[in-house]
C-alpha cells in the first residue's frame, strides 16, 4: 500500500510520540530540535532478508554536465563510470572494492564531486537518526523514474557519517534502501570493503540483503561467524550450513541443514534452496528439485539463492515480484537473457536501467540468436528504429515501438525504449508532423538539449504544431524561451482535445502541465486559480510540505532527496498533482531543476 504525502506528514507527528524504548525523540528538527539519542536506536532483528515489497506498504547517476555532451545522451545524472551494463554481475568483489570510495565506515560511497556525485556535505547538520528512519519507511517502489535517479545519487555519494546515528547503522539505512530500490549492484559498493570489525548489527543485515539480491552468495561467509554471535536469527544458521557446503565442510553443512529442518526453523523452498546451491558448489551432494508450491513471493534470499543455484523461479512469482526484482534480474549473469528481455522495460521505467540499456539487450539477445530461427519482433523494430534507410522507416518503427508498449499499459517504458533511437533523427521543418512522439520519447529519457532542439522549427511552424507540443516545451524550458500563458494553455487544450484522445486525455495532459508549471514556479496563484479549478489541479500545504519547503530553502540536497522519495512512494496511479507540486518545488530549490524539470514532464507523460 502506497504512503501518500498526506501519510507522511502523519508520520511526522507519530515520530514525535516515538515510545521510550526508541530512548530518542524522531521529530524533524527542522520541526523541533532533537536532543542527541541517549543511547543508539535499537537495531531491527537481522532476520531473513525480506523482498522489497515485505516492507510497509515497495547507470547510477552522476554528473550532469558530462552526460549532457550534444544532447543525445539520456539521463542528465547518469555516470558512465558507473557500469550499468545488463550482463554485469556483482560476483567479482575485487572490482567493486575499486570502485568503492573508502574502506572507512565513517565515509562511506563511489560517487565522489569527479564522478558527479553531491559532495560531502550532502548531509551536512542533518539527524541521522531520523533520516535513517525516513529511509527504512520508504515505500518502494518509487513512483517517478526521476525520484529514484536522484535519492539512488544522493545514496552513493561519498559522504561522512551524520550526527545522532552510528556510522555502521547509516551506511545499514542507504545500502538497504538501495537494494528495495532494485539497486543492489551500488548497494554492494557501499558495503565490498568496509572491515568487519566497524559492522553493527543493521549493517550485517543490510549487506546480506545487498548480498543475496545481487546473487553474490559467497560475499555472505565472511560475515557469518560474527552475524551469527550476535543474531540469533535462523537465516544466519542457514548461511553458516551454505557457506559451508561452499568451502567443502560436507558434514557441518548437513548437520546445520538438519537440525533446521527438524526445527522447522527455516521455510521448507528455502532449505532447499540452499542445499542446491552447497551441492551444486561440490560441498554437499544435495541439488535438490524445488518445489515453489508454498512460496507466495519472490524474496531476496530466494532469488538469491535460485539465481545462484541455477534454479527456475516460476512465472507467476517473477509476474508478482515488485520492480526492485526486475533490477536484480538485470545485474546477474546467471538469470537468462530472455528473463531480463522481460524484465528491462519495468527496470527502465521505474528508473533502475537506462534505455541504452534496453537496446544493449536486444543487440546481444540478437547477436546469440541460434542459426536459423527467426528475429523476435521486438528486437525487429528496435533494429529498424535504429539502422533504417531513411527517417521514415525509422519512424515508424519507434511508433510502432510505442504502440506496441501503450497495448500492455506501458506506453511509457515504450517511449524510453525507443528514445535512443530517436535522438538520431535531426529536427527539421520537414518532419514536424513526427515530432510529438519523438519529443516525447526524448524527454522521458531526459535527453532535454536534444527535444529543444525542436523548439525552432516547431515555433515557426503552424499554430496547431505550435499547440500541440507547447505544453512539453514549456516544461523542459530552462531560459524561459517558451512563453507561457492562459492563452497559450487554453488554446493547448482545444487543441489537444480535437486529437486522437479527445477531450478526456487533453483534460488530464494539462491538468498535469498546470501542475508542473506551479511547481517549477513559472506560474502562481491568483490570476491561475480559476485554472487550478477548471482543472482539478489539487494543491495543498501540510506539515509535510512545509517540513520539504524548509530543507529545501537550505539547500539540503541529501534531505530534500528522501522527503521527495517519502512523497512520491508506490506505483504510479497513486499520485496526485498535489504529491507532485511540494516535489517540485523543493527539487527545484534545492538544486535540482533539470531534474525538477523532467519529474514535471513525466508527470504528464504518466499521467495522461
Amino acid at each position: 500500500m502506497r504512503l501518500t504525502a498526506a501519510a507522511v506528514g502523519t508520520i511526522l507527528l507519530a515520530l514525535s510520540g516515538t515510545s521510550a524504548a526508541a530512548q530518542e525523540n524522531l521529530l524533524p528538527d527542522f520541526i523541533e530540535e532533537v536532543p542527541p539519542p541517549e543511547a543508539p536506536e535499537p537495531d531491527p532483528e537481522p532476520a531473513e532478508p525480506e523482498e522489497p515489497g515485505a516492507r510497509p506498504a515497495d547507470l547510477v547517476p552522476g554528473s550532469r554536465d558530462a552526460a549532457r555532451g550534444d544532447g543525445a545522451d539520456e539521463d542528465p545524472v547518469a555516470d558512465p563510470e558507473v557500469p550499468t551494463d545488463v550482463m554485469r554481475g556483482s560476483r567479482n568483489r575485487d572490482d567493486l572494492a575499486t570502485r568503492a570510495a573508502t574502506d572507512d565506515v565513517g565515509f562511506v560511497g563511489p560517487l565522489t564531486p569527479r564522478l558527479g556525485g553531491y559532495g560531502e556535505d550532502l548531509f551536512a547538520g542533518s539527524n541521522g537518526a531520523l533520516y535513517a528512519a525516513f529511509m527504512r519507511r520508504i515505500d518502494t517502489p518509487i513512483a517517478s523514474r526521476w525520484a529514484h535517479i536522484v535519492l539512488r545519487r544522493a545514496l552513493l555519494t561519498a559522504q561522512p557519517t551524520p550526527a545522532n546515528i552510528r556510522d555502521g547503522d547509516w551506511v545499514a539505512a542507504r545500502t538497504d534502501l538501495l537494494t528495495r530500490m532494485g539497486e543492489a549492484d551500488g548497494a554492494q559498493m557501499l558495503v565490498v570493503n568496509l572491515p568487519l570489525d566497524q559492522f553493527t548489527p543493521s549493517l550485517y543485515q543490510a549487506a546480506a540483503r545487498a548480498h543475496l539480491a545481487a546473487a553474490d552468495i559467497p560475499a555472505l561467509c565472511p560475515k557469518v561467524s560474527t552475524a551469527r554471535a550476535l543474531s540469533a536469527a535462523a537465516f544466519w544458521e542457514l548461511a553458516a550450513a551454505l557457506c559451508s557446503g561452499i568451502e567443502g565442510d560436507e558434514t557441518s553443512a548437513v548437520t546445520i541443514f538438519n537440525r533446521l529442518r527438524r526445527e522447522e526453523a527455516v521455510e521448507a523452498v528455502d532449505l532447499l534452496l540452499a542445499e542446491r546451491v552447497t551441492g551444486l558448489a561440490g560441498g554437499v551432494n544435495r541439488g535438490a528439485n524445488i518445489d515453489w508450491e508454498d512460496a507466495s513471493r519472490l524474496t531476496a534470499l530466494r532469488f538469491g539463492l535460485a539465481a545462484a543455484g541455477g534454479a527456475e523461479i516460476p512465472d507467476d512469482l517473477w509476474i508478482s515480484a515488485p520492480p526492485a526484482v526486475a533490477g536484480w534480474a538485470l545485474r546477474v549473469p546467471e538469470i537468462e537473457l530472455s528473463r531480463k528481455a522481460e524484465m528491462v522495460t519495468r527496470a527502465a521505467a521505474a528508473g533502475i536501467a537506462s534505455s541504452r540499456e534496453i537496446a544493449a539487450l536486444a543487440s546481444l539477445r540478437s547477436d546469440r540468436l541460434p542459426a536459423g530461427e527467426d528475429t523476435p519482433r521486438d528486437i525487429e523494430r528496435l533494429r529498424i528504429a535504429f539502422t533504417g534507410r531513411t527517417a521514415d522507416e525509422r519512424y515508424r518503427a519507434i511508433e510502432a515501438i510505442v504502440e506496441a508498449a501503450a497495448s500492455e499499459g506501458q506506453r511509457f517504458a515504450g517511449l524510453l525504449a525507443a528514445a535512443p533511437a530517436a535522438a538520431l533523427i535531426p529536427p527539421s521543418s520537414a518532419d514536424l508532423e513526427k515530432a510529438p512522439l519523438l519529443v516525447e520519447a526524448l524527454l522521458a529519457s531526459g535527453r532535454l538539449d536534444a527535444a529543444r532542439a525542436w523548439w525552432p522549427a516547431v515555433s515557426a511552424g503552424p499554430e496547431e504544431q505550435q499547440l500541440a507540443l507547447w505544453p512539453l516545451f514549456a516544461l523542459a524550458d530552462d531560459e524561459n524561451r517558451v512563453p507561457v500563458s492562459q492563452g497559450l494553455f487554453r488554446g493547448a487544450f482545444r487543441q489537444l482535445a480535437e486529437g486522437d484522445g479527445g477531450e478526456a486525455l487533453a483534460r488530464q495532459r494539462v491538468k498535469w502541465l498546470a501542475a508542473g508549471l506551479s511547481g517549477l514556479g513559472r506560474i502562481e496563484g491568483g490570476q491561475w486559480d480559476s485554472v487550478f479549478e477548471d482543472f482539478a489541479v489539487v494543491r495543498k500545504a501540510d506539515r509535510y510540505v512545509e517540513a520539504l519547503s524548509r530543507v529545501a530553502a537550505r539547500g539540503k540536497k541529501g534531505e530534500v532527496a528522501v522527503l521527495a522519495a517519502l512523497g512520491l512512494q508506490g506505483d504510479w496511479s497513486g499520485v496526485t498533482t498535489a504529491d507532485v507540486i511540494p516535489v517540485l518545488s523543493a527539487l527545484r530549490q534545492a538544486g535540482f531543476a533539470e531534474e525538477a524539470r523532467l519529474v514535471a514532464i513525466e508527470a504528464m507523460l504518466r499521467g495522461s
